[in-house]
C-alpha cells in the first residue's frame, strides 16, 4: 500500500491526559469527511493549510518527521502506558500515510490509539486496526436523518464500520463514545437506541461526552459562524442519561 509522503497536520500536542491511557503525544490530521455542527476543532474540516486567524493552521510533515516530535516525549511513556495518539479531523481520511505512521511507531516500540468517527473505507479503519492499542470509536445517533442533518452524512457506513471492527478484532480495546449534543441526541430515546445497538456487540467499553463550546471562539479566526449558538447542556439531564447507559450493563469510565 503506497502512501503519500507528507499529510497535513495541525497541532502536535504534548503531555496529554486527555487522550488515552498514561501521557500521549497526540498528532491532529486535518480533513474531515464530517462538519459536525458543534465542531470542537473547525480548523481541522479541511485537508488543506488556511489562515487561522493570525496564523495558518496546518503544515505538511513526513512519517519521520511526526515520530520524531512524538518521541521527544519518549522518556514519559517508560513510566506508564503513554505513546501515540493520532486524532483530527478524522486521521484515518490520510489513508496509507497514517497506516505507515502507526506500523513505524510500533517498530519504535510506543503504543498508538486514535480517535476516530468511523467514517472511512472500512479496508483502511481494519489496516490501521493491526497498529492500534486503543480505539475510540464515535457513534452519535442511530437516526439516520438527524445524523444527516446535524453531521453531513449518514450513520449507515459508520455502524458497518464499528461491526466490522469488532467482529475482525475481539480483542481490542474499543472504547465507543456518544457527545451528548442538546437538540440532538440528548433524549432518552435517542440514547436507548445506542445502547440496544451496543449491546448486539461483543463487550465493549462505552461511554457518554458531555457536549462544551470550548471550540466557539476558533470560528470567527476562520470567518465561519458556530451553529450551536449559545447552546448549554441540560446537566441533571446528562446524569440521568448516564444512568440509563449504566442499566444495560454498558458504562465503563476510563481507567486512566
Amino acid at each position: 500500500m503506497k502512501h503519500a509522503e507528507r499529510a497535513c497536520v495541525f497541532n502536535i500536542q504534548h503531555y496529554s491526559l486527555q487522550d488515552g491511557p498514561g501521557i500521549r503525544t497526540t498528532v491532529f490530521f486535518k480533513g474531515c469527511p464530517l462538519h459536525c455542527r458543534w465542531c470542537c476543532n473547525p480548523e481541522s474540516q479541511r485537508t488543506e493549510a488556511e489562515p487561522f486567524g493570525e496564523e495558518t493552521a496546518g503544515r505538511m510533515m513526513s512519517v519521520d518527521e511526526i515520530l520524531a516530535e512524538v518521541e521527544k516525549d519518549e522518556p514519559f511513556y517508560r513510566h506508564g502506558d503513554g505513546g501515540l495518539t493520532v486524532s483530527g479531523g478524522e486521521p484515518l481520511l490520510q489513508g496509507a500515510f497514517l497506516v505507515a505512521l502507526l506500523k513505524k511507531a510500533k517498530e519504535h516500540y510506543l503504543t498508538t490509539a486514535i480517535e476516530t468517527s468511523g467514517c472511512a473505507p472500512q479496508s483502511i479503519l481494519l489496516a490501521a486496526a493491526e497498529y492500534l492499542d486503543t480505539i475510540y470509536f464515535d457513534v452519535k445517533s442511530l437516526n439516520t436523518e438527524k445524523h444527516r442533518e446535524w453531521i453531513g452524512r449518514s450513520s449507515e457506513q459508520i455502524l458497518e464500520n464499528l461491526k466490522a471492527l469488532l467482529a475482525a478484532f475481539p480483542e481490542k480495546d474499543v472504547r465507543v463514545r456518544t457527545p451528548v449534543i442538546p437538540g440532538f441526541n440528548d433524549t432518552e430515546r435517542d440514547i436507548r437506541n445506542i445502547c440496544e445497538f451496543l449491546k448486539l456487540l461483543p463487550p465493549l467499553h462505552y461511554e457518554l461526552l458531555p457536549y462544551h463550546s470550548y471550540g466557539k471562539s476558533k470560528y470567527s479566526k476562520l470567518h465561519r459562524a458556530y451553529e450551536m449558538g449559545d447552546a448549554v447542556l441540560d446537566q441533571e439531564n446528562f446524569k440521568k442519561l448516564q444512568k440509563i447507559v449504566r442499566t444495560y450493563g454498558l458504562n465503563l469510565q476510563p481507567d486512566f
